[in-house]
């Protein structure tokens, strides 16, 4: 039995949380969580089983797995199946790490406040400057503070792109737009993306394309995201006047597409939290290449949910290789 009292349950969010991590077991929809917490002795509605699998996706606990139907079926993450045994009654040492996750998800929201206002700032001193009859900027002038502004709306609107991306995969709100098409073809377009940021520090895009087409089933247009956020990152930590490496391979059923930057490389404590969200590597400290921590991610977060992966190779002083590798016929529930 759960143990936790009915009349208590609408004060005990966290409480509820903790013991749904148990009861989620290898796989639950709402329907099937209600019908479960029932089962313990505490009978919730499916309306609140919903909203509990909703906020443990949020916290990165549990993700959409499939879908039963209309229902959405959750499976535990790995962070989640470290909250919890099999079996196992979750005590209140769960129900301390919930609520520092939920301290860290207020304290990932004043990030998020912090890199906005940096932008916005600079916007609005632009416009103030364009705006003040006494200043009187020249044409030359004007195009610079025009300049400056788009540049910091496109910043702007790359951030709030990339946490509402993360928030639909972790919720399970994304819906694949599942379609076969080149995988050369799509680094390609990756690489042009790009392109003008390295030219930008003298560096030089070598793409080793493979001599025949290299079919796969996805969503283009996510995996084409997936793999600028690679390419730029190599741009960022790459060294100025540096050469980076793109390829593409077909191997096992799994299409690769490969990234290698001549970077400094990533120090052995930083590895662990290179797909956290907002962590930034030690070249990107100084803000120099203002780097948010949501690249890397963002690109996991897509990779996984065409059930792939991205693989990590890295040495200090001698670079990185990333590793985007999804099955070449799609995700297993697709048709």
């Amino acid at each position: 039995m759960l143990g936790i009292d009915p009349a208590a349950r609408a004060s005990a969010p966290t409480a509820l949380a903790s013991a749904a991590l148990r009861l989620v077991g290898e796989g639950a929809t709402a329907a099937t969580l209600a019908r479960r917490f029932a089962d313990e002795g505490a009978p919730i509605e499916e309306a609140l089983a919903e909203s509990i699998l909703g906020e443990l996706a949020v916290l990165g606990l549990v993700r959409v797995a499939r879908s039963d139907g209309s229902a959405r079926v959750h499976v535990l993450t790995s962070l989640g199946r470290q909250f919890t045994d099999a079996g196992a009654v979750i005590g209140a040492g769960i129900a301390t790490q919930l609520a520092d996750l939920e301290h860290l998800r207020t304290d990932l929201l004043s990030t998020i406040a912090h890199e906005l206002r940096t932008p916005l700032t600079a916007v609005r001193t632009c416009v103030g400057i364009l705006r003040d009859p006494a200043t009187s900027p020249t044409d030359a002038e004007s195009s610079r503070l025009l300049a400056t502004i788009e540049r910091n709306a496109d910043r702007m609107q790359q951030i709030v792109g990339d946490i509402l991306e993360i928030a639909r995969f972790r919720t399970g709100e994304v819906v694949l737009q599942l379609r076969g098409f080149d995988a050369v073809e799509l680094a390609r377009s990756a690489i042009a993306s790009v392109e003008p940021l390295a030219a930008a520090r003298s560096q030089t895009i070598v793409f080793a394309a493979p001599a025949s087409t290299v079919r796969v089933f996805g969503d283009r247009r996510r995996l084409e995201q997936a793999l600028i956020n690679l390419v730029s990152n190599a741009v960022k930590y790459g060294n100025a006047r540096s050469r980076i490496d793109v390829s593409v391979r077909s191997h096992a059923g799994f299409i690769t597409w490969s990234v290698r930057d001549e970077g400094p490389g990533i120090p052995e404590e930083d590895r662990p939290h290179l797909f956290e969200r907002f962590f930034v590597g030690p070249n990107d400290r100084d803000g120099a290449s203002r780097g948010v921590g949501l690249g890397l991610p963002t690109a996991l977060a897509i990779a996984q949910a065409h059930g792939g992966r991205i693989d990590v190779e890295t040495e200090v002083g001698r670079g990185s290789t990333f590793g985007l590798s999804v099955p070449a016929a799609g995700p297993i529930e697709a048709d």
